[in-house]
């Protein structure tokens, strides 16, 4: 059995939906949007800042002088990695993006990709996140985009690759009900 389970997922693709339903069959803790309430409290910031900072990959400068403090990027990053180790020391979790996978390398974690085609996440952009219709798409590829790199950053490994991830899982195609019958067999496994 895994007792760690770190997905990361295309925008629209229902990831988050299909953590929460796989957290609670298997009694496991999520940990996703409540790593970046966690970070605010530790570091003292409003949410907004934070949540528009989140799985952000910072802009490093190529020469850094002695004693130069990391970005407020970098202090959000190294804080909710903080976070996830200290939740994964106690086993039952699932962890939503935020590079989890690798930060857990050292731990039995199944590594799982949620995709879709772009027709069914436009659909749920525009009905499950409140997104307009003529501005689903941009918003899709802003958050594929910055998810992408920000996991390429933080993993040395490439998004979405079946070298690197134990599941690939097209939520559009299988559904969101079988997509959570097939990791939580694998969770058991």
């Amino acid at each position: 059995m895994y007792d760690y389970i770190a997905i990361e997922r295309k925008y629209g693709s229902g990831g988050h939906s299909i953590a929460a339903e796989l957290a609670k069959r298997l009694g496991y803790r999520l940990y996703d949007r409540g790593v970046v309430v966690e970070t605010c409290k530790r570091m003292g910031l409003p949410y907004d800042q934070v949540s528009g900072m989140d799985e952000q990959t910072p802009v490093k400068a190529i020469f850094k002088a002695p004693g130069e403090h990391l970005s407020l990027e970098e202090q959000i990053y190294n804080t909710e990695v903080s976070i996830i180790k200290e939740a994964a020391e106690q086993p039952g979790c699932v962890f939503v993006g935020r590079c989890a996978s690798e930060i857990l390398k050292d731990k039995k974690v199944l590594k799982v990709f949620i995709t879709a085609d772009t027709d069914y996440r436009m659909d749920r952009s525009i009905s499950v996140e409140k997104n307009e219709p003529d501005k689903a798409e941009e918003v899709m590829n802003k958050f594929d985009k910055k998810r992408e790199k920000f996991f390429t950053t933080h993993s040395g490994q490439k998004w979405g690759s079946p070298e690197y991830f134990d599941l690939i899982i097209n939520s559009g195609n299988v559904g969101v009900d079988a997509a959570i019958a097939l990791l939580e067999a694998a969770a058991k496994a």
